[in-house]
């Protein structure tokens, strides 16, 4: 594992520990699942050893990975469903009117974050 990958796989942790810390206090459903949503997109950057973003945005790394892995079955469609579930709520047009993620949300897409950076961990070990 080269050290971009190593790197963009400790920040994934890291946002998936900061989103425990969040919801174990109760700030924000919202801040919960932003950290939630950042660690999937820093579990795609590894699977692409991406260093720098650049001119990419989350979506066409999302795109490329839906292209790439979900279309040819190397990974299940769930992941990539949590991905744009978690994209749509952080993506909002106007964030003053965001609406607020219910504890249901952050129910679904917990275990699917966590599931997906220990999928991406282990496959690149």
């Amino acid at each position: 594992m080269n050290d971009v990958t190593k790197r963009r796989l400790k920040q994934a942790d890291d946002n998936l520990n900061e989103s425990e810390i969040i919801r174990a206090s109760g700030v924000s459903n919202l801040a919960c699942l932003t950290k939630l949503y950042h660690a999937m997109i820093y579990a795609l950057m590894a699977i692409f050893e991406i260093s720098d973003i650049g001119n990419l945005t989350h979506a066409d790394l999302i795109e490329r990975f839906e292209r790439e892995y979900v279309m040819k079955g190397l990974v299940e469609k769930e992941f990539f469903d949590a991905l744009r579930f978690a994209y749509d709520f952080t993506h909002e047009c106007d964030c003053a009117q965001m609406k607020e993620p219910e504890e249901r949300d952050i129910a679904y897409l917990k275990p699917l974050a966590e599931g997906f950076v220990r999928l991406v961990s282990t496959q690149l070990s």
